[in-house]
């Protein structure tokens, strides 16, 4: 008798096993959905994120909430969500900067950007500007390289470090051989205010930011920092057309969950933000903040990109002795 009821009962937990991830795939979501997003409303990832979360509860039919933990550079909403249950209903909007440069920039995030993660898709880049104070004789990026080689330290641009308001300049001025200014701010938007007025000479900020002001004429535009033009700008080269090298610093934003995040949700997930990204009005709502879609990515591919980017930031950080607490 004992000996039957073992065989039953190893059949029963076989069969239990082997359906658990079908089980999980077809309940799944059982409750609403939180979406962390690492940064405060009413910025470029909350946008992101409002626009993902709607599109997903369409999916759904069921609701993805987003819930804004700011802080730390993106830095306290990954750890959130890497301590939460792995079970598909705390995901988080994933931004190079809690998920690459963490390690590089901030030694008190207590996480593995790889390991503490299940990476489903990336979603989205955001194309940045060079800009300079309009007052200045300056109209190209060989004319920026011409006016800030001839006044060493001179030329300042401003942005928060680690940013890419900081990395774009950073680079841009070691690629031309410059010596320029990096003023720090602790985020928002005086760094734009400050070049307005001529506090700043120069600036690397997000599209969507200073896209009103270049078209008023409060900043001039110089060249997108992207291997491609934008299509908002299209009569701004990149820099490197431009001379100014290979410059290709693009905010990017993806989902991800806890790390041993269950197979059939991080599939379910990933092909329904497949089907949301290839959409034209995924297209057209995240074109107002300057983004375009990433149309071909994978669970595999965005943990590849991941694990590819962070030595980058961990060496950039290195030589520019950047790191917060």
């Amino acid at each position: 008798m004992q000996g039957s009821i073992s065989r039953r009962s190893v059949i029963a937990a076989a069969f239990t096993a082997g359906a658990a991830p079908a089980l999980a795939d077809d309940t799944f979501p059982s409750r609403p959905v939180r979406l962390v997003v690492g940064f405060p409303p009413g910025g470029p990832t909350d946008m992101i994120g409002r626009i993902i979360a709607n599109a997903l509860s369409r999916e759904f039919d069921a609701p993805f909430v987003v819930e804004n933990l700011g802080g730390a550079g993106g830095t306290i909403g990954a750890a959130n969500v890497a301590r939460s249950p792995a079970d598909g209903h705390t995901l988080l909007v994933a931004v190079e900067a809690s998920q690459t440069r963490a390690q590089a920039l901030y030694p008190s995030a207590r996480y593995d950007q790889v390991q503490g993660f299940t990476y489903i898709r990336n979603l989205a880049t955001q194309r940045n500007l060079l800009v300079v104070n309009p007052a200045l004789p300056i109209r190209s990026v060989a004319e920026m390289i011409a006016y800030a080689r001839a006044r060493p330290g001179e030329v300042a641009y401003g942005g928060t470090v680690g940013a890419t308001s900081d990395i774009g300049g950073t680079i841009f001025a070691k690629q031309n051989r410059l010596d320029l200014t990096f003023v720090s701010y602790p985020g928002g938007n005086q760094p734009v205010t400050d070049l307005m007025t001529g506090t700043l000479q120069a600036g690397f900020f997000t599209e969507s930011t200073i896209a009103p002001l270049v078209r008023g004429g409060q900043l001039r535009a110089l060249a997108i920092t992207a291997l491609a033009r934008s299509p908002t700008f299209p009569e701004f080269p990149t820099v490197e057309e431009a001379g100014g090298g290979r410059l290709d610093i693009l905010p990017w934003f993806g989902l991800a969950g806890p790390a041993s995040l269950l197979s059939a949700v991080t599939l379910r997930v990933a092909k329904a933000a497949d089907r949301i990204t290839r959409s034209d009005a995924f297209r057209a709502q995240i074109e107002t903040i300057g983004a375009s879609p990433i149309r071909d990515s994978s669970p595999e591919a965005f943990r590849a990109q991941v694990e590819r980017e962070i030595p980058f930031w961990i060496a950039w950080a290195e030589e520019h002795r950047a790191q917060l607490r």
